[in-house]
């Protein structure tokens, strides 16, 4: 009798944690964001807190609808930006460091564009407004103002006079182009303008023009298509009621 209330309290638990599975990616991200200023110095730990993301996020979207057989382009993609990332660091010539930068972001920007396509896909299919749908379209929303912080950081790479830093930051450095580019796209996509980092460059205002217009589409359709869904469920559900009813 006790195996079997175990075995009945351990389904409970999968089954209330399961939809949960993109509440629990959100609060990584943010834990990796709150924690990215003190990981200047201890690149085994941002390491560590990398591998851990990547192992998370293909988790979920093996959840959502992600192809098993395509797992192996992630973890392809996430370990040549991992490599590229190390290689600039160390070798000598400038210029190719320069590129193996540039590289490594780029690579990083393709593989949070495909995890945002999965995760959107499986947030607009779902038949039903969940808190795991919600918090999908939260997580996609973040990604893509990381993907955007990549774009920017090939850019300055590529011509560091593009952006106008106020307290002049060596954006050399990658961890510190991390925080103040992932700062300016969050700040950038939820159109807040604060104006202490300013594009200069084309290149870095037509990228800045993208974002904002991305996250104001974002918010309009995409949050405007959950809350209808939503809507439309609660309407279903009471007009199934009524009709039991009589």
């Amino acid at each position: 009798m006790t195996i079997k209330d175990t075995r009945i309290t351990g389904l409970l638990h999968r089954i209330h944690w399961k939809p949960m599975r993109f509440v629990q990616l959100l609060i990584f991200i943010v834990l990796v964001m709150l924690l990215s200023p003190f990981l200047r110095n201890t690149p085994f730990l941002h390491a560590l807190l990398s591998v851990f993301f990547l192992n998370i996020l293909m988790v979920t979207l093996s959840f959502a609808g992600f192809d098993v057989r395509w797992r192996w382009l992630l973890i392809l993609l996430w370990f040549a930006g991992s490599l590229c990332n190390i290689a600039a660091s160390r070798v000598p010539d400038i210029t190719q460091g320069k590129a193996l930068a540039v590289a490594s972001e780029i690579l990083g920007a393709v593989l949070i564009v495909f995890c945002v396509t999965m995760i959107l896909r499986y947030v607009l299919t779902s038949r039903e407004v969940t808190t795991d749908t919600i918090f999908g379209a939260v997580v996609a929303y973040f990604l893509i103002a990381f993907m955007f912080s990549s774009l920017y950081q090939v850019v300055a790479i590529v011509e560091p006079a593009s952006f106008n830093m106020p307290t002049g930051p060596d954006i050399t450095e990658r961890n510190t182009r991390n925080i103040e580019f992932g700062y300016f796209s969050f700040v950038t996509i939820a159109t807040l303008g604060y104006g202490d980092i300013v594009p200069r460059l084309p290149a870095a205002r037509i990228l800045s023009i993208l974002e904002a217009a991305t996250g104001q589409f974002y918010m309009a359709v995409v949050v405007a298509w959950l809350v209808s869904a939503h809507a439309g469920g609660r309407k279903g559900t009471g007009g199934g009621r009524g009709s039991g009813n009589e």
